[in-house]
């Protein structure tokens, strides 16, 4: 049995419920996986952090908490947990919408596309669903007077890294 809490909660649960102060953490996409347990209470805590590792073991050890790598499974995971795991670009565009405040477009994939890719799934995605009329891609792009931002993986670790290294 697995009890999944929210990271800022784990240290607190872990000495309420099993009173114990060792816990293991190990990577986990782009962030960490948490777990706690003991032989005697049969169960798992176990909480989910977009830190990067060192970053959690820095925080659970600020919490008083003893840190080992590793986690508690009821399952045997075959997977690696240190395997490469595909990491996402983020694409943003702010654009001049047809309301008083402009619109902001959201997308995500696993390789860096060009601005311009971008915008076509931008405007394929509005045509798909209705939200635009039927104008011609070049003339969509001159109406929307779009800003293209894409965050690459290392740039979100180090967004993450500088919450972290703040904590």
């Amino acid at each position: 049995m697995t009890l999944q809490v929210p990271f800022d909660q784990f240290s607190a649960t872990v000495q309420r419920v099993l009173g114990t102060k060792e816990v293991f953490v190990t990577a986990s996409g782009s962030g960490c996986l948490v777990t706690a347990a003991t032989g005697e209470k049969g169960f798992i805590v176990a909480a989910r952090t977009d830190l990067a590792l060192e970053a959690a073991k820095k925080k659970l050890k600020h919490d008083g908490m003893e840190v080992s790598e590793g986690t508690w499974s009821l399952t045997v995971d075959t997977a690696s947990s240190n395997e490469a795991r595909p990491e996402p670009f983020f694409a943003a565009v702010a654009y001049k919408s047809g309301e008083s405040m402009p619109g902001v477009w959201l997308d995500a994939g696993l390789t860096l596309p060009t601005q311009v890719q971008v915008l076509r799934g931008m405007y394929e995605e509005f045509r798909e669903t209705g939200e635009l009329p039927d104008v011609s891609f070049e003339e969509f792009v001159r109406l929307a007077e779009p800003n293209v931002v894409i965050v690459t993986p290392n740039e979100v670790q180090s967004f993450i890294q500088k919450k972290a290294d703040n904590i």
